[in-house]
């Protein structure tokens, strides 16, 4: 299962028609991160953990934003490796969101970027991408460009 999610992981982002590998409410998203952090180590790109959930409607918004604006994916193919985690009804993988200081509590999506040995370079637990559905292309644009290098 591992291997799995993980090859998904890569092929999501190969593709970039989606991210991530979906987990079950009951199955630990830890050992994804941990793949996923050794993957940025690997190609030498910073983390993004993005926390979502499909019923919400500003992490649609910022799924479209980063799917379909072709600078924003030029931007994450060279600098980021992604990975979603859907929170549920904020009742699923919080153990990843402990472990990274609790980004989620002002709401979702929100985003931590992290270097390959997990130090936090940014977080938006200030809630900054939970109006993401009011954001522009170009405010996502300039955030992930604060910390692609």
């Amino acid at each position: 299962m591992k291997l799995l999610c993980s090859l998904a992981v890569a092929f999501s982002l190969l593709m970039f028609g989606g991210f991530g590998c979906s987990e079950s409410p009951r199955s630990s998203i830890l050992p994804l991160f941990q793949d996923s952090l050794q993957m940025a180590g690997k190609e030498n790109k910073k983390l993004i953990v993005l926390f979502s959930a499909d019923w919400c409607p500003d992490c649609n918004a910022l799924d479209r934003i980063l799917t379909s604006d072709s600078r924003i994916k030029e931007l994450i193919t060279n600098h980021y490796i992604i990975l979603k985690v859907d929170v549920g009804r904020f009742d699923q993988n919080l153990d990843l969101d402990e472990r990274l200081e609790h980004p989620i509590g002002k709401g979702i999506p929100a985003l931590v970027i992290l270097n390959p040995s997990e130090t936090i370079i940014a977080t938006t637990k200030g809630g900054e991408f939970s109006n993401a559905s009011k954001m522009s292309n170009e405010q996502v644009l300039n955030y992930l460009n604060r910390f692609a290098n």
